[in-house]
């Protein structure tokens, strides 16, 4: 399969300027994209990894699933068994437990915001913990089996990133001792590793690390995000930074006190690699310039990059609060389950909200815009307040999205969401000792075609926390093994 299509950066071992057209190709998902480098259409490389995508029978991923905005009981339900389809009692969607963790022990997603799955979705990462014990696990990303542990300690929990074209291939900033401020791409084929950046000039020692909210590096995978702590300098100095692969260039910025922004974040990629994101601003990739402050109540709520409808940068993010100037006039004022910030506009609107039904902000939300095979799909995962837990155990019905894995289009023009499943999990109200309750929230994980979607769960804490799959109607499991798999 081939697509003839212009752009005007993509990484390359050529010479890419304004002034010349280079032809080259690369492989996206097993596919070969033609690209001409021109100062047109930009977004076309994403056409490209848009197109790679095998087609799905229907356009919406919402057909035939649950839509309506009412309140439902949670049905009580056993934990189910590992490897066996169960159908959700409320929703009637396709689930599975695809891990078995044991009594005290964590295996789950790694962060809603970081993609599970690689670029075919072949393979998965999921993240394992067992007492003091914890490691980044590889498994076949059809039939959900083990294949190993992945020989890496990266620089935090989620801090793993799948490259967008190469099935094995993906980047990591590593913590291993001596290795400190070192930037790998990894082969989860082979085992093999590269160096691709040393930034010890800048870290001077320390970790490199992708900041709070941590979010995936641009699709050409190019432009990478990082933040860290200069001991050598008084008063331990923060920085933040920006590295592109193609041009070596490394671009950096003080954080913390002396300046307006707080140490805890680092300049985030947008999907199109044309800009960062970083404590409602977008700014340029060289951190040198302010494109737009965006009209958020608190830059800190969870929230996820990614392509909206028109292919554009978004921030999907939850909000709890009104927005300083109204959200650009949304009914709703800026607050819902999922508000979408334009990046490359500075506009505001809310897509999840009272305004169309849905019950004020879950606490507990977070998103996954990282479906980038299908611009605009968000996937969301709600907990609750504690005055809620009791509809567990007592069949009354509960305000919608308490408790539920659900899925948005956020297309103004066809505004849907679907509710898939109830977790069944405690999240920050867990009451067990064994790991910290953070570890029992669901952080949702939607694949890059959309069609699946990963949770964790302690299921009604029960002491362990495992990985569920959903699989939507749409989704078609290949018939042949993809090469990504074989060898291992």
């Amino acid at each position: 399969m081939v697509f003839s299509i212009p752009v005007n950066r993509f990484k390359t071992s050529n010479k890419v300027t304004s002034s010349k057209v280079i032809p080259t190709s690369v492989r996206i998902a097993g596919h070969r994209c033609i690209l001409k480098f021109s100062k047109k259409a930009y977004t076309a490389l994403f056409a490209c990894l848009l197109a790679t995508v095998p087609a799905t029978a229907d356009a919406s991923l919402c057909v035939g699933l649950t839509s309506h905005t009412q309140s439902v009981s949670v049905p009580l339900v056993a934990k189910p068994p590992l490897g066996k389809y169960y159908r959700e009692p409320a929703f009637r969607t396709r689930v599975m437990r695809i891990t078995d963790s044991g009594k005290g022990n964590v295996t789950k997603p790694m962060y809603s915001t970081v993609q599970a799955w690689n670029s075919d979705e072949s393979l998965m990462i999921l993240f394992h913990r067992s007492g003091k014990r914890q490691g980044h696990y590889l498994y076949n990303g059809y039939d959900y089996s083990l294949i190993r542990r992945l020989d890496i300690v990266p620089s935090d929990i989620e801090d793993i990133f799948w490259s967008h074209s190469e099935p094995r291939s993906l980047y990591y900033s590593s913590k291993a001792s001596g290795e400190y401020g070192h930037f790998y791409k990894y082969n989860a084929g082979s085992g093999s590793r590269q160096l691709i950046k040393d930034f010890t000039p800048v870290c001077k020692g320390t970790v490199a690390q992708a900041g709070g909210d941590v979010q995936m590096q641009s699709l050409d995978d190019d432009l990478f995000g990082f933040r860290c702590l200069d001991r050598g300098a008084k008063n331990k100095k923060h920085i933040a930074f920006t590295y592109r692969i193609s041009t070596g260039e490394t671009s950096v910025m003080a954080l913390g006190d002396g300046t307006q922004w707080h140490n805890w974040a680092a300049p985030m990629p947008t999907p199109n690699g044309r800009s960062v994101y970083l404590q409602a601003h977008t700014l340029s990739a060289n951190l040198k310039s302010v494109r737009n402050k965006l009209d958020m109540s608190k830059s800190g709520e969870h929230g996820n990059m990614g392509l909206s409808y028109s292919g554009q940068d978004a921030l999907f993010q939850v909000s709890f609060n009104e927005a300083p100037n109204g959200c650009n006039g949304d009914p709703a004022k800026g607050v819902g389950h999922l508000v979408e910030y334009n990046l490359e506009t500075g506009g505001c609107r809310s897509v999840i909200s009272t305004a169309n039904g849905y019950p004020y902000t879950t606490s507990g939300t977070h998103l996954s815009a990282q479906a980038y095979r299908r611009p605009g799909w968000v996937a969301g995962s709600s907990i609750g307040y504690q005055e809620q837990l009791p509809a567990f155990r007592n069949g009354s019905p509960a305000k919608a999205l308490f408790s539920e894995i659900y899925l948005a289009n956020t297309d103004p023009r066809d505004t849907v969401l679907c509710r898939l499943a109830h977790h069944r999990s405690t999240g920050k109200y867990s009451k067990t000792k064994d790991y910290p309750p953070y570890f029992a929230e669901p952080h949702v994980t939607i694949s890059p075609s959309g069609t699946r979607l990963l949770f964790g769960s302690d299921w009604y804490d029960s002491g362990s926390v495992d990985t569920y799959v959903i699989e939507l109607p749409s989704y078609n499991r290949p018939r042949t093994v993809n090469t990504a798999t074989s060898g291992f």
